[in-house]
């Protein structure tokens, strides 16, 4: 049994895991993921206070299918309209992080549950099916939740009562789907169906976050530089943030590996200043502007006291080495075919070839 209990545990920690990963701005905060991931718990015992006493009266498909949805996405995102409210919250990648961990804290918690209502032999099939079912849904559910009433461009064109109602729906009508056909009796083909609704709530929750990073970084660029007094060339490394692991190779190769992680730190403290800059002339919440007003005079204080650590010969050569490609993921993608693939000797790197067909096709504009 502690081997069942590990797996319903670790294993949907680790999918929370992937998608904070995915957040390269790293804008959420550690205090507030832990305080999501205990309001799942919580999250769970009101839930069952409520469904259980329904079962005897409706059933236990009708309770599972048609209330228990409801009842369980609402008691979920009760934290996340607490946590769009505070300073520490940036934009709607937060509230994709935030609910998914709210999410898992709560299947966690009923996974649980159902280790204690089974044997040994059977307890390690109920962990691992649920690891990958029903944890991945719950988490996807109420990250669906966070993204709309966070700041999604739909939430900013309504009120947010609205876009709370809309949120609702979205990850009620998705959790009743997935419950609905997890009591149809279709033996393992129905296991792969309802895992498949499960990672395909994932996988939109992760393609929404990376579409979400791609549209901050067109905009940080220009904030940085007109209110954050950040050069030009540190915002363009900036914009390429999630491909520092490259860009800073000659960094280390000239200065050392601490250097390096020196040089990256301030580079993410630039980035989220950004983002709180921005944050701040969206809202016409004058406490929360209070709040942010603070949190942004603490950013410059941090990127100031950074930037010294590193000092200025190396944010010289930092500054020097800002890609020339539009989009960086093009590069990383040819340095990794290259170093895939034997190269031929006396032929140009397919890393070269996308740099050059970018530099060419920029050429005109400049």
């Amino acid at each position: 049994m502690v081997y069942s209990i590990l797996i319903a545990s670790v294993v949907p920690l680790l999918f929370l895991y992937i998608v904070r990963w995915l957040n390269f701005f790293e804008t959420n905060r550690s205090g507030s993921l832990l305080l999501a991931l205990g309001w799942g718990v919580v999250a769970f015992a009101l839930s069952y206070a409520v469904d259980h006493p329904l079962v005897p009266i409706f059933g236990r498909p009708t309770v599972a299918v048609k209330i228990g949805p409801a009842v369980e996405e609402i008691f979920k995102s009760l934290m996340l309209v607490y946590l769009v409210r505070r300073a520490d919250y940036t934009y709607f990648v937060d509230g994709a992080v935030y609910g998914f961990a709210v999410g898992i804290g709560f299947a966690v918690a009923e996974n649980m549950l159902y280790l204690s209502r089974v044997d040994v032999s059977s307890g390690l099939i109920v962990a691992i099916t649920r690891a990958f079912s029903s944890s991945v849904m719950h988490g996807g559910s109420t990250a669906l939740v966070g993204i709309v009433i966070g700041g999604f461009p739909l939430a900013r064109a309504v009120h947010p009562l609205i876009a709370l109602l809309i949120g609702w729906a979205l990850a009620i009508a998705y959790h009743m789907t997935y419950n609905d056909l997890a009591f149809k009796n279709w033996g393992q083909k129905g296991l792969l169906v309802i895992c498949g609704i499960a990672f395909t709530g994932l996988v939109v929750v992760s393609a929404v976050i990376l579409w979400g990073l791609r549209r901050e970084r067109a905009r940080i660029r220009r904030t940085l530089v007109t209110r954050a007094g950040v050069s030009k060339a540190e915002a363009g490394l900036i914009r390429h943030i999630d491909d520092l692991d490259h860009l800073l190779d000659p960094v280390e190769a000239r200065f050392g590996a601490s250097k390096r992680e020196q040089v990256a730190h301030a580079l993410l403290l630039g980035a989220q200043l950004a983002m709180k800059q921005a944050q701040m002339r969206g809202t016409r919440d004058r406490e929360l502007q209070r709040e942010l007003a603070a949190e942004i005079t603490v950013a410059k204080a941090a990127l100031k006291r950074q930037r010294g650590e590193v000092g200025l010969y190396v944010m010289s050569y930092v500054r020097s080495i800002v890609p020339r490609a539009s989009w960086s993921l093009w590069a990383r993608l040819g340095q990794t075919l290259a170093s895939a693939q034997p190269a031929t000797p006396g032929a140009p790197s397919l890393y070269a070839r996308v740099d050059a067909a970018l530099a060419a096709r920029n050429q005109p504009a400049r």
